[in-house]
């Protein structure tokens, strides 16, 4: 869900400092879906990084929510027993970047989470945070051995039923996959990029079964290789089984080479984009997509060459911009397009 838009009206890339500031002009309370953080101490910042943390664990074992990060300070009206939050903010003077805060959480929160959006609102060296957690699919998580929930509009540890609730409704084990350029080199024509795969299973308690995936390339082509289990095309690399059983954090890799002719990449601004769709018998497929800049095969660090990388989305998420589209898919099938509704009367 966009919680920015829900509480704000607007979308997160048009949401400014002012319109949060504007937001508090009326007074505000908290609730199961929204988490207000005042911020008016440097150091208080460890502190707070923890809370925020453990908030960001209780939605993602709730049913996701909104936490503003540098809201007003939180009063007591006389009589009340519930915070509300009005007038100036309290912004932070530390300035976080999006990578280095969802690395925090990732390093912090088992099973690692997804589905967490940052964004930073700046003013006058002041910035003020905005952390969309979406309910997760995966939880239990748990942050410093507890496991958190969201109720009656606090931040609470877990009860033993709930947590063992959770657990049970885990139904499949979570997959993840990742790409890494090992090297690049040319044959005069062309650049040679040569990768490795790895897709780690990150569910401690189950395994999964019939390892499947494939790799594809846009302004490139792969060079096959005289492994039994995989089918090459010419932008497009099949691997029907690379693992019977994957067991957590024993993780399976592969290597590929990729082709990119040199005059057709600069072209497109040096530019390609690689995809790894991944799944198993008992977990959804899943994509992992990078865009990359060959402009320099001598970098520093093989990762200067990512412009842009989104890990891990469901594949349902991201079909559409590598395949056609679910119902044009289906009418190449079936000669037409499927209908939306049943209107078939009896």
């Amino acid at each position: 869900m966009n919680y920015i838009k829900l509480y704000f009206g607007k979308e997160p890339e048009y949401l400014t400092y002012q319109d949060i500031e504007k937001y508090f002009e009326d007074e505000q309370s908290e609730s199961d879906k929204i988490e207000l953080k005042s911020y008016y101490s440097p150091k208080d910042y460890q502190e707070k990084l923890k809370t925020i943390i453990k908030n960001i664990c209780a939605f993602l074992n709730s049913e996701g929510g909104l936490i503003i990060w540098g809201s007003p300070i939180g009063v007591y009206p006389d009589g009340s027993n519930e915070k509300v939050f009005k007038g100036a903010l309290s912004p932070l003077d530390i300035s976080l970047t999006k990578d280095s805060f969802i690395n925090k959480i990732t390093d912090k929160i088992t099973p690692s989470p997804r589905g967490i959006k940052f964004y930073k609102y700046s003013n006058n060296g002041k910035h003020v945070y905005l952390i969309e957690v979406e309910k997760s699919n995966f939880s239990p998580h748990q942050f410093e051995h507890n496991y958190f929930m969201r109720i009656d509009g606090q931040t609470k540890i877990a009860p033993h039923h709930y947590v063992e609730a959770l657990f049970r409704r885990v139904t499949f084990p979570n997959l993840e996959g990742y790409i890494k350029i090992d090297d690049i080199d040319t044959d005069g024509e062309n650049y040679l990029l040569h990768l490795s795969s790895f897709i780690f299973n990150v569910t401690k308690l189950q395994n999964d079964y019939d390892i499947y995936y494939r790799m594809l390339v846009v302004n490139g082509t792969f060079v096959a290789n005289s492994a039994p289990n995989k089918v090459y095309f010419e932008n497009e690399v099949r691997c029907s089984n690379a693992k019977n059983i994957l067991y957590y954090d024993e993780p399976i890799s592969d290597s590929e080479i990729i082709k990119l002719d040199v005059r057709k990449i600069r072209q497109d601004d040096y530019q390609c984009a690689i995809y790894l769709v991944f799944g198993g018998r008992n977990s959804p497929l899943k994509t992992s997509r990078y865009k990359l800049k060959i402009d320099n095969i001598r970098p520093d660090d093989y990762n200067e060459l990512i412009l842009e990388c989104e890990e891990n989305s469901f594949n349902y998420e991201y079909s559409d911009l590598i395949e056609p589209s679910h119902k044009e898919s289906i009418k190449k099938i079936i000669g037409r397009y499927p209908s939306d509704n049943n209107t078939f009367e009896k």
